[in-house]
């Protein structure tokens, strides 16, 4: 093993040890056949050094300089004993865990509570508990003392029940973590969460044939579904002890800042700051889960999906933020492409979070911002890769 300054990297080199940024998040893990592009990137995280094998073969080398692999080409074979795939994909590991059974059970029963405190305080006048909802809810993210890497939780549990309690503990969650990223403060990290655990509240006030509808809804229903902002705003201010900011997230959390949003079109500044983050945690939520009108999405068709619908309509610093991390907690996960292939997500883009380098089970370098560009120029030769799945 040699430390070797990234300056003076080259195509073929072999990362002898994982590559961390600065949380200590592994950015390229142990093991990986570096590509131009990858060392290209390098740079962006402010890397310096990185620890290379010192024993490469002659002739991988020699491959990996050619013309071909000099020119960009995207798909490198290696030949790598450290490079193959474990046949156990994230999701089975994280399944049997004791962590995730924990984890589902309390969420369960966390669900249960919040149905059965709302539903007596909507139909037997008795008094709604959300500050024990909210502590509930909190304890989700740590057991033992440990912190839950909630994406990993939350990815396993989507398929298990769709319910709008599920869904509002599900933002609640994702808005913490948030929070956490944009280094807001641990008071307002709870409001966070208190926002995205109360935020769709006025579904309740709906009727439920029209939330349960499989099919696509008609413009006269979809203007009944947006009344859940403004059912939600009134449905919370009957309770004193509920913060104005979570008010506001019910009735603010469909806007957007470029002002296409509903029920007032707001724009920019006038949105609360909490709404803000929930509203991308509701919008990733509800893409990436099971519903009676449409199938979970892989998370990073979602990620491409906020890159396409235009970061303008968020808060620029808050949609970057929500991307690059989210994009990074999927770092080393196993998943399949729309070309039958598998591999493990090694390298995350930071110009395209939803297309990171692959590495495949054929040893295989793919990356998908390269390839990408092919596809546009080369429509005969080369077609687009994409994520369909993370096993």
């Amino acid at each position: 093993m040699i430390q070797i300054p990234i300056a003076e990297l080259t195509p073929g080199m072999i990362t002898a040890e994982d590559i961390l940024i600065h949380n200590q998040k592994t950015l390229i893990p142990k093991g990986v056949v570096l590509t131009e592009n990858i060392i290209s990137r390098l740079e962006g995280y402010s890397i310096y050094y990185a620890n290379i094998e010192d024993n490469l073969k002659s002739d991988l080398l020699l491959g990996l300089s050619s013309p071909m692999a000099s020119a960009g080409q995207n798909l490198l074979t290696v030949d790598s004993p450290t490079a193959t795939l474990n046949n156990q994909s994230n999701k089975e590991k994280i399944r049997e865990s004791k962590q995730f059974q924990h984890f589902s059970h309390d969420f369960e029963r966390c669900a249960e509570h919040y149905q059965n405190s709302l539903m007596k305080s909507l139909y037997r006048n008795e008094p709604f508990h959300a500050n024990e909802l909210l502590k509930e809810t909190m304890a989700l993210l740590y057991q033992d003392k440990n912190e839950v890497s909630v994406f990993d939780m939350l990815l396993n549990m989507h398929n298990i029940k769709d319910s709008i309690y599920a869904h509002c503990i599900d933002v609640a969650l994702i808005a913490n973590v948030l929070a956490r990223w944009l280094h807001f403060s641990e008071a307002d990290q709870m409001m966070a969460t208190a926002c995205g655990l109360f935020h769709d509240i006025g579904k309740f006030m709906l009727p439920s044939g029209i939330l349960r509808k499989p099919g696509k809804l008609t413009r006269d229903e979809f203007e009944i579904v947006k009344t859940h902002t403004t059912e939600g705003y009134h449905l919370l201010g009957k309770y004193h002890n509920i913060p104005e900011a979570v008010k506001n997230t019910a009735l603010m959390h469909h806007e957007k800042c470029d002002g296409s949003g509903y029920p007032y079109g707001l724009t920019g500044d006038e949105i609360d700051r909490f709404s803000k983050i929930v509203t991308i945690a509701d919008i990733f939520d509800a893409m990436t889960s099971e519903r009676v009108y449409h199938t979970a999405m892989c998370p990073f068709t979602v990620i491409k999906y906020f890159e396409d619908d235009g970061i303008q309509k968020y808060d620029m610093k808050y949609i970057l933020t929500f991307l690059e991390n989210v994009s990074n907690s999927y770092l080393n996960h196993r998943v399949t492409l729309s070309n039958g292939m598998e591999g493990n997500v090694i390298f995350i883009n930071p110009n395209h979070y939803s297309r990171p380098v692959i590495h495949t089970q054929n040893n295989e370098i793919i990356d998908l911002q390269q390839n990408y560009y092919h596809s546009i120029l080369q429509l005969s030769n080369r077609k687009n890769i994409s994520i369909e799945t993370i096993i």
